[in-house]
């Protein structure tokens, strides 16, 4: 936000929202952090809901920052800018946005404030993307998995054994039959299949719900000839491209693939 006073708040005059969406590993690496801020100081203050010089104030962003100013580097104050107010979706919503811009936001975190959101706006998933930032296809992949995926599968998106991209197309290539689905995503992780496979065992699973987890890797395991397209792209559209990756969680040939697709049904080339 823009044109925010930052202040010295005393640490004990903190206490951590409930509206924070980190939940786990809040104390991973601290020490790491801490060492940091020694080093260098704290280059973003925290953020914190109340008014200065009225405390308790509530912290809804930068959980790590405070618990190293507290806990390692036995600080008394830290630096904060302060909202007066905030209902608990703003306070989620902001939360959940300037955490997502760090890697070490666990899935599960994510994944819990995105469909808690989800639920909050009456299930759109636009109002969710558009007010957190993210991209609707993220959204739409976190609130997929999570009304679909095994209690199991969970299990190892939080344990990083799995990627979400292959939880959301083992889900897919099984016709979001639960049980099919693990079985297609551990025979993923066991034998590392390449992104072609992977696409064909979706393709393959759509078209045919009633197909065994047999017969949809018999099809994945075709030999096919891929049709390769080499494009050239300028410094801005190879950079977009990287960014969008990143951003959707997906191989840049797979943004790409669909930016294409897009474009071509937009302009009537594909019916």
């Amino acid at each position: 936000m823009p044109n925010e006073i930052i202040y010295p708040v005393p640490l004990k005059d903190i206490v951590i929202s409930e509206d924070n969406v980190r939940h786990t590993e809040a104390d991973k690496d601290l020490q790491e952090l801490a060492d940091s801020i020694k080093r260098h100081g704290q280059l973003q203050p925290v953020i914190l809901i109340g008014e200065h010089g009225k405390p308790p104030y509530k912290l809804i962003v930068g959980q790590r920052r405070f618990l190293a100013h507290r806990d390692i580097l036995n600080a008394k104050e830290i630096r904060a800018t302060l909202v007066k107010k905030m209902t608990d979706t703003q306070a989620k919503v902001r939360s959940l946005a300037e955490n997502m811009c760090r890697a070490d936001l666990t899935y599960s975190d994510a994944a819990d404030a995105i469909t808690a959101l989800y639920k909050e706006f009456g299930r759109n998933d636009k109002n969710v993307a558009k007010e957190t930032g993210l991209s609707l296809q993220k959204v739409r992949q976190y609130i997929y998995i999570e009304e679909r995926a095994s209690a199991e599968t969970k299990r190892k998106l939080r344990e990083k054994k799995v990627k979400p991209v292959d939880v959301q197309r083992a889900l897919q290539a099984a016709s979001d039959d639960i049980d099919k689905a693990d079985e297609l995503l551990e025979r993923m992780k066991k034998y590392d299949y390449d992104r072609y496979q992977k696409q064909r065992m979706v393709e393959y699973g759509r078209r045919n719900p009633k197909a065994s987890v047999k017969e949809i890797i018999a099809k994945a395991e075709e030999p096919t000839v891929e049709p390769r397209l080499i494009v050239r792209l300028s410094d801005k559209a190879r950079s977009g491209l990287a960014a969008a990756a990143k951003k959707m969680s997906l191989e840049p040939d797979e943004v790409a693939a669909r930016a294409v697709e897009e474009w071509l049904s937009t302009k009537g080339f594909i019916q």
